[in-house]
Protein backbone atom coordinates (compact mmCIF):
# COMPACT_ATOMS: atom_id res chain seq x y z
CA UNK A 1 0.00 0.00 0.00
CA UNK A 2 1.32 3.25 -0.92
CA UNK A 3 -0.27 6.34 1.04
CA UNK A 4 1.48 9.25 2.52
CA UNK A 5 -0.37 8.67 5.73
CA UNK A 6 -1.20 5.67 8.15
CA UNK A 7 -3.45 3.39 7.03
CA UNK A 8 -5.74 1.58 9.50
CA UNK A 9 -6.79 -2.05 7.06
CA UNK A 10 -9.32 -3.17 9.40
CA UNK A 11 -11.07 -0.09 7.26
CA UNK A 12 -10.12 -2.00 4.17
CA UNK A 13 -12.90 -4.04 2.50
CA UNK A 14 -10.44 -5.55 -0.50
CA UNK A 15 -7.20 -5.61 -1.66
CA UNK A 16 -6.24 -4.97 -5.32
CA UNK A 17 -2.68 -5.49 -6.64
CA UNK A 18 -1.50 -3.92 -9.48
CA UNK A 19 1.87 -4.81 -10.91
CA UNK A 20 3.02 -2.28 -13.35
CA UNK A 21 6.79 -1.93 -12.59
CA UNK A 22 6.14 1.58 -11.08
CA UNK A 23 7.54 1.52 -8.15
CA UNK A 24 9.77 -1.26 -8.39
CA UNK A 25 11.18 -4.01 -10.87
CA UNK A 26 10.74 -7.06 -10.47
CA UNK A 27 11.27 -10.79 -12.16
CA UNK A 28 7.45 -12.05 -13.09
CA UNK A 29 8.64 -15.66 -12.29
CA UNK A 30 10.55 -15.58 -9.49
CA UNK A 31 8.07 -12.93 -7.81
CA UNK A 32 4.53 -14.83 -8.99
CA UNK A 33 6.05 -17.98 -7.66
CA UNK A 34 6.88 -16.50 -4.35
CA UNK A 35 3.29 -14.78 -3.51
CA UNK A 36 1.60 -18.49 -4.65
CA UNK A 37 3.35 -20.20 -2.53
CA UNK A 38 3.31 -18.02 0.37
CA UNK A 39 -0.19 -17.81 -0.27
CA UNK A 40 -1.07 -20.70 0.13
CA UNK A 41 1.34 -20.89 2.87
CA UNK A 42 -1.59 -18.45 4.86
CA UNK A 43 -4.71 -20.10 3.45
CA UNK A 44 -3.34 -23.65 4.79
CA UNK A 45 -1.88 -22.82 8.47
CA UNK A 46 -4.14 -20.02 9.40
CA UNK A 47 -7.37 -19.97 7.25
CA UNK A 48 -8.07 -23.88 7.28
CA UNK A 49 -7.81 -25.05 3.94
CA UNK A 50 -7.00 -27.96 2.95
CA UNK A 51 -3.23 -29.63 2.80
CA UNK A 52 -4.27 -30.51 -0.87
CA UNK A 53 -3.67 -26.65 -2.07
CA UNK A 54 -0.40 -26.90 -1.82
CA UNK A 55 0.12 -29.60 -4.36
CA UNK A 56 -1.16 -28.06 -6.81
CA UNK A 57 0.80 -26.96 -9.89
CA UNK A 58 1.13 -23.37 -10.31
CA UNK A 59 2.23 -21.65 -13.84
CA UNK A 60 3.37 -18.54 -13.06
CA UNK A 61 3.22 -17.13 -16.92
CA UNK A 62 -0.85 -17.79 -16.77
CA UNK A 63 -2.01 -14.71 -15.16
CA UNK A 64 -4.78 -12.97 -14.69
CA UNK A 65 -4.73 -9.49 -14.06
CA UNK A 66 -6.85 -6.82 -12.49
CA UNK A 67 -7.52 -9.31 -9.55
CA UNK A 68 -9.60 -8.56 -6.34
CA UNK A 69 -9.12 -10.65 -2.78
CA UNK A 70 -12.86 -10.51 -0.83
CA UNK A 71 -11.42 -10.52 2.96
CA UNK A 72 -14.45 -11.38 4.59
CA UNK A 73 -14.96 -15.07 2.24
CA UNK A 74 -11.19 -15.47 1.12
CA UNK A 75 -12.53 -15.31 -2.76
CA UNK A 76 -10.48 -13.91 -5.49
CA UNK A 77 -12.47 -12.15 -8.02
CA UNK A 78 -12.20 -10.66 -11.75
CA UNK A 79 -14.32 -7.87 -12.47
CA UNK A 80 -15.46 -5.82 -15.13
CA UNK A 81 -15.06 -2.11 -15.35
CA UNK A 82 -19.06 -2.09 -13.98
CA UNK A 83 -17.60 -4.28 -11.01
CA UNK A 84 -19.62 -7.42 -12.48
CA UNK A 85 -17.97 -10.84 -11.16
CA UNK A 86 -16.86 -12.25 -14.28
CA UNK A 87 -14.61 -14.91 -12.40
CA UNK A 88 -14.00 -16.37 -9.46
CA UNK A 89 -11.79 -18.64 -7.57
Amino acid sequence: VFCNRSLNMRAVKTVGFDMDYTLAQYRPDTFETLAYHETCKKLVGCMGYPQEISQFQFDWSYMVRGLTIDKKRGNVLKMDRHKYVKLAF
